[in-house]
């Protein structure tokens, strides 16, 4: 060892011998389920240990120096700000990503050129589409997902960060104690700014920050001509929309996102301020006399056309009852490919305003520039099966 180096120096090579991965190896053999990052910082007297599990909110750490023969990041040390605050420093080295909610954070990872860095996540079988354009993710080893985790799972695919949501404070603690670095995710809580800046960041994590700007890019360009269209409807013509979560009068979406989502159409959301929150009764939803009723994918509608509650409801007596496509993902909830659920919205809710969308270029433009996939006309059909 180098004379010139003092004895701390000399004492944090030796450390830096015992990486992660093999820690988390000998984690498994000894059979441990949660334990701290003081061990993985081993010797060294003033290793920083993991936050325990508690209300606060957990201080993401730095991963530990990478050995000097493998290639650093490019954005190594750059610090992001995710959905918690938190300061999240990009480690030296990102070879294997494990995720632990679902909110389209599988698709931004994809997107971002990461298919084959994801060891694991949460069941995809929900999005076959997805599952076709990365045959990769159908064997990825499924360690829970937000608060309902696998430790043993987690700790056997070794992954030097992992991506988290928002909603999981418990799990996300118990991953961070294992001194692996995490990142907390939107999910369903965001916004459109916040989901654009988490790009952004995600993009940096990933070392594709060209992508990301990309993806930004179209966003604006989707929600700009999406405006100058809304903006042009008359106040008389203006309709309004209620979105509820199964085909179920009773269960309205009333996040942020749900009202975004229908703002950005020039449409009104249903439901007033004062009632966000909770489910609502049949009379409640009734007296809002939607035009149109928006259900999120994968549910049948009959049940609701066939409420004899509700057959006065304007939107039940009209038909005007939809079902959210789904795509590489749900296209109404926050996710790369969401612009396309805000043109089939316009579209839907709005044919004279917006009949010259032409979503089915739309999807096979961003399936290309985004997923590098050459969408077929059955796989867009497909997406509203």
């Amino acid at each position: 060892m180098d004379s010139n180096m003092n004895e701390n120096e000399q004492q944090q090579m030796k450390c830096v011998t015992v990486s992660r991965k093999q820690f988390l190896k000998m984690a498994v053999a000894m059979g441990f389920t949660v334990v701290g990052s003081s061990a993985l910082a081993g010797c060294g007297s003033k290793a920083q240990e993991a936050p325990a599990p508690s209300e606060e909110k957990p201080k993401v750490e730095p991963a530990a120096q990478a050995p000097a023969e493998e290639k650093a990041s490019g954005f190594a040390g750059t610090t992001v700000i995710d959905a918690k605050g938190n300061e999240f420093v990009i480690p030296d080295k990102i070879e294997r990503i494990a995720i632990t909610c679902n909110g389209g954070t599988t698709h931004e990872v994809v997107i971002f050129g990461g298919a084959d860095k994801i060891v694991a996540e949460p069941s995809m079988k929900k999005f076959p589409q997805l599952l076709k354009m990365y045959p990769q993710l159908k064997d990825v080893t499924n360690a829970g997902s937000f608060d309902d985790l696998n430790i043993e799972a987690m700790i056997s695919v070794e992954p030097d960060i992992a991506l988290v949501g928002i909603t999981s404070d418990k799990g996300n603690a118990q991953i961070a104690d294992l001194g692996i670095p995490t990142y907390t995710m939107y999910i369903g809580r965001a916004k459109i700014d916040t989901l654009l800046q988490e790009f952004l960041n995600v993009g940096k994590i990933m070392e594709n920050e060209k992508k990301a700007e990309d993806l930004v890019a179209h966003w604006d360009r989707v929600l700009g001509d999406l405006k100058k269209t809304a903006e042009s409807i008359p106040a008389d013509k203006r309709k309004k929309v209620y979105y509820i979560g199964t085909a179920d009068i009773t269960k309205a979406n009333r996040g942020e996102w749900s009202k975004e989502w229908i703002d950005a159409i020039g449409a009104d959301f249903a439901v007033p301020a004062d009632n966000m929150k909770g489910d609502v009764s049949v009379e409640l939803a009734a007296s809002w006399d939607p035009d149109v009723i928006v259900v999120q994918g994968g549910h049948e509608l009959d049940p609701l056309l066939n409420n004899e509650a509700i057959q006065d409801m304007k939107a039940i007596k009209e038909k005007q009852v939809y079902s959210v496509p789904i795509a590489g993902f749900w296209w109404d909830r926050p996710s790369p490919e969401a612009t396309l659920g805000f043109l089939w919205l316009a579209q839907t809710v709005y044919p004279d305003y917006f009949g010259d969308i032409d979503l089915k270029q739309e999807s096979k433009d961003f399936f290309k520039e985004f997923y590098n996939y050459e969408l077929s006309d059955e796989d867009y059909e497909s997406f509203f099966s």
